[in-house]
C-alpha cells in the first residue's frame, strides 16, 4: 500500500517513475545515494556519520576522466581557505583533458569575480555567466555538479570556503544514472542560453521525457525551464506536505510570504504546512537567525501560532577568529516527511526560489537515508545553538556581513 502511495505521489508531481535496477555499479560497492554534510568549525554539531563536502568534492572531480559541469550561484575562495584544494582540482581535471564548464549567477560573478577568474583561459576549461534577466528575472541558485555524465552532487553547499568551513551544509552524492542524466538536461540547456541560443529551452521541451526510479526522483524549478520528466518542484513540495501522516521536519535558510517587496502574499506553502497540522502532523520548522527580519519573521511567527506547529531558529556563535560575513549560519534546506520520505535541494522557502529561480531538488523514498537526515536534523534541534522562535517577541536583525 505505501509503494501505491508513493507512485500515485510522482505521478501528482507529474513525474513517470519507472523502476531502475538499483544504481549504477561502483568502486568497493559505492552507496547509490550519500548524504554529504559541511559543519561549522569549532562547533558541536553532528555529521550523524556522514562524510564532509570538502573532502566528497575532491573525490569527485579528483575522479573526472572526461566531463566536469559545474552550475553554483557564486564562486569565492579564499588563501589557504577550505575551498582553494578545490580550486585546483579542478584546474588539475583541466589540465589532464577532462572537458570542464563553469557556469555561475551573472550578479554574482561581479561580485565574486576573482574565484570565477582563476578558470578563463585554461587548459580545456570555460566560464560563462547566467543572466535570466529577460526570461524571469531571476538567478542561478543551485547548486551542483556533474562528473562524466555519471555521477553528480546536489545541495545547499555553495561554491565558497565559507560553505565547506564556516556554515552547516547538507548534500547529496549521487550516483543514479537517470539523476546525472536530468542534471546534464538542465545543465545544457542553461549552458547554451547562456552562450546566445535564445531557442534553448525549446529544443530541450522536444527531448524524450526522463524516467526516474520510483524511490528517487529530481524535481526543479522554474518549472517551464525543466526538461520533459522532471517535474515542477513546488507541485511535488505541496504533494509530499499534504500526504504527511505523522511528522513533517524542515530546516532552511529562510522562510518567506513576501512577493517582490509588494502587497500579494506567497501562501501555497504556509497553507499546506497549516493544513498538515490541523490533521494532527507535527509540524517542526528550524531556520537560521539570519530570519528574524522583515519580511521573513512575520511568516514565521504566523506559523508558530498554529497548534501542532513549532518553530525554531539557529544561532551559530563567532569563530574564534572574529566575525566572518555571510558565514556562521544553518545554511541547509532539507524536510523530512514522517518515517522515510526525505527532500534534499537548493531552494529556501520563498517566491523567487520556485517561480524566478534556477533550483534543482531530489526527493527520495529511503529509510536510510531518512536517519541520517534525522541524525543531523536532531542534533540541531536539541543542541546548544537553536531557541525557540517567541510568536510574540520583537527580534533584532543580526549582522549578516
Amino acid at each position: 500500500m505505501a509503494c501505491k502511495k508513493w507512485i500515485k505521489l510522482a505521478s501528482l508531481c507529474a513525474l513517470l517513475p519507472v523502476l531502475f535496477p538499483a544504481a549504477l555499479p561502483g568502486p568497493a560497492a559505492a552507496p547509490a545515494i550519500e548524504v554529504v554534510s559541511s559543519v561549522p568549525a569549532e562547533t558541536s554539531i553532528s555529521r550523524a556519520g556522514t562524510r564532509d563536502a570538502a573532502a566528497v568534492w575532491m573525490e569527485m572531480i579528483g575522479g573526472s576522466r572526461l566531463s566536469l559541469d559545474i552550475a553554483e550561484f557564486y564562486l569565492a575562495s579564499e588563501k589557504g581557505g577550505a575551498l582553494e584544494p578545490v580550486v585546483e582540482a579542478v584546474l588539475a581535471a583541466g589540465r589532464r583533458g577532462v572537458k570542464v564548464r563553469i557556469l555561475c549567477d551573472a550578479g554574482m560573478a561581479g561580485t565574486y569575480p576573482e574565484t570565477i577568474g582563476l578558470f578563463r583561459n585554461r587548459p580545456n576549461i570555460q566560464t560563462r555567466r547566467f543572466d535570466w534577466k529577460e526570461l524571469t528575472g531571476g538567478i542561478l541558485h543551485a547548486k551542483y555538479f556533474i562528473v562524466d555524465g555519471r555521477e553528480a552532487f546536489v545541495g545547499s553547499q555553495n561554491f565558497d570556503w565559507r560553505s565547506l568551513a564556516h556554515i552547516q551544509e547538507t548534500g547529496l552524492r549521487i550516483r543514479l544514472a537517470p539523476f546525472a542524466a536530468a542534471l546534464v538536461r538542465i545543465f545544457e540547456a542553461d549552458w547554451r542560453y547562456s552562450g546566445g541560443d535564445r531557442q534553448a529551452y525549446r529544443a530541450q521541451a522536444l527531448l524524450p521525457p526522463l524516467r526516474f526510479p520510483a524511490d528517487a526522483f529530481l524535481v526543479a524549478s522554474p518549472a517551464r525551464f525543466n526538461p520533459p520528466g522532471v517535474g515542477d518542484a513546488l507541485t511535488a513540495l505541496l504533494a509530499l506536505i499534504d500526504h504527511a501522516r505523522r511528522r513533517v521536519s524542515v530546516q532552511l535558510l529562510s522562510y518567506s510570504l513576501g512577493v517582490d517587496g509588494g502587497p500579494e502574499k506567497f501562501i501555497a506553502i504556509d497553507q499546506a504546512l497549516r493544513r498538515a497540522a490541523g490533521r494532527g502532523v507535527r509540524v517542526r520548522m528550524l531556520v537560521s537567525d539570519w530570519s528574524l527580519r522583515p519580511p521573513q519573521l512575520e511568516g514565521m511567527q504566523g506559523l508558530a501560532r498554529v497548534p501542532n506547529v513549532e518553530v525554531k531558529f539557529a544561532v551559530i556563535p563567532r569563530a574564534s577568529r572574529g566575525f566572518i560575513p555571510y558565514a556562521r549560519v544553518v545554511h541547509s534546506k532539507v524536510m523530512r516527511i514522517d518515517d522515510d520520505v526525505s527532500w534534499v535541494g537548493t531552494s529556501n522557502w520563498g517566491y523567487d526560489y520556485f517561480f524566478t529561480s534556477r533550483n534543482v531538488e531530489v526527493v527520495l523514498r529511503r529509510p536510510d537515508i531518512a536517519r541520517i537526515l534525522d541524525g543531523i536534523f536532531l542534533s540541531l534541534w536539541n543542541g546548544p545553538y537553536v531557541q525557540r522562535l517567541d510568536p510574540e517577541k520583537k527580534y533584532r536583525s543580526p549582522r549578516i556581513k
